[in-house]
């Protein structure tokens, strides 16, 4: 009798954990629609939320926030102070705005994110993004070369990393719940 009670106790036992996993099934279909349809958006906003902050800090963060190298225009002493493109006068608004950010903002506001088979890419659509995120030489008006320093505005980051898998931690829980 003693001995039949134990097995029926442990059996109620096991019988309670099971009822957790219940709706197993149910949960690891959310899981994979969750990992196949919401995580690659979360992860394209994400970065490209994270790209665009380098803009307004003037400086990337991987682990912590590089800072951009000073821009010419704004350093008095330069012979491109106040520059503007396509005009003969110094502006003052070039003098103060910042780095990278042009009088559109086209550079910050050309990053997308595309979802491949493989993987999520990250572009910035225009045609200075490359040298101006990895430096390099170009021609300055047709003429002289001349080295931009890398400003870099795209890459891994860290900190970027860390908050994706702290959002992807938060949204498992909750849907296994």
């Amino acid at each position: 009798m003693g001995r039949d009670w134990q097995c029926r106790s442990l059996y109620l036992q096991i019988y309670k954990q099971m009822a957790d996993f219940k709706n197993i099934d149910k949960k690891i279909a959310n899981l994979e629609r969750y990992i196949r349809t919401e995580l690659p958006t979360i992860i394209g906003v994400e970065g490209v939320n994270h790209f665009k902050e380098s803009f307004q800090n003037e400086g990337f963060t991987d682990r912590n926030l590089q800072k951009w190298p000073q821009v010419k225009r704004r350093t008095a002493t330069s012979p491109w102070y106040g520059f503007k493109y396509g005009s003969n006068k110094i502006s003052n608004a070039a003098t103060s705005r910042k780095i990278l950010t042009g009088e559109s903002g086209a550079l910050a506001d050309s990053i997308r994110w595309k979802l491949y088979a493989n993987g999520i890419r990250f572009i910035a659509a225009t045609k200075y993004a490359k040298i101006q995120n990895e430096g390099g030489e170009v021609k300055v008006f047709g003429r002289a070369t001349k080295r931009i320093p890398a400003r870099k505005f795209m890459g891994d980051s860290e900190k970027l990393r860390k908050r994706i898998v702290d959002i992807v931690i938060k949204d498992f829980k909750r849907i296994m719940k």
